[in-house]
């Protein structure tokens, strides 16, 4: 036996209504972004073959260009990088890393050595942790001091997740300007 759904007041019948609306266009350009992948596959399904065999030659084109620049680097010190057809090769300084051993060492150190400049070098800091804070109640909060800012009401629309939402991304970025006009 089921239940009568409880009579809803005038203002919320509307929403419903609204919400009702939504789910239906939703689920209508849900159905057109089907058709639109099942396209896609067909067409892809019968160059595929092709398109691996593509990646496969640019993949090796570029580790042969990468093999001769490694084996050349004389030819790259002024300039450094050389633009041919849209391709920018050469060789790139890569900013490297600090190697620390014991840092605590290297932090006693530097104030025995650099005294003057230890300030500027080592990084002491202490803050609150907004996130744990969070966790914490009202009352808690107002006994060391911190208020709750901007906690205002914020309309919320979510449906489930699907393919939908990146499919819909993807179709938008492969059309040009021209074509979304």
């Amino acid at each position: 036996m089921t239940r009568p759904s409880p009579q809803l007041p005038g203002p919320m019948q509307e929403i419903v209504a609204l919400a009702r609306a939504f789910a239906a266009a939703r689920e209508a350009t849900e159905t057109l972004a089907d058709d639109i992948r099942a396209l896609q596959r067909k067409a892809l399904s019968g160059r595929l073959r092709a398109l691996r065999s593509r990646i496969a030659e640019q993949a090796a084109a570029e580790e042969a260009l990468r093999e001769a620049i490694r084996a050349r680097p004389d030819l790259f010190i002024r300039p450094r990088t050389v633009a041919i057809d849209g391709v920018r090769f050469g060789l790139r300084k890569q900013p490297g890393a600090v190697a620390l051993g014991d840092e605590a060492q290297a932090i006693r150190r530097l104030r025995a050595r650099f005294p003057e400049r230890a300030e500027a070098l080592i990084r002491v800091r202490e803050t609150l942790d907004r996130q744990a804070l969070r966790r914490l109640t009202a009352a808690e909060l107002a006994q060391i001091g911190v208020t709750v800012e901007k906690a205002t009401d914020e309309v919320t629309i979510a449906t489930a997740r699907s393919e939908l939402d990146g499919i819909l991304v993807a179709l938008l970025d492969d059309t040009g300007p021209a074509e979304a006009a």
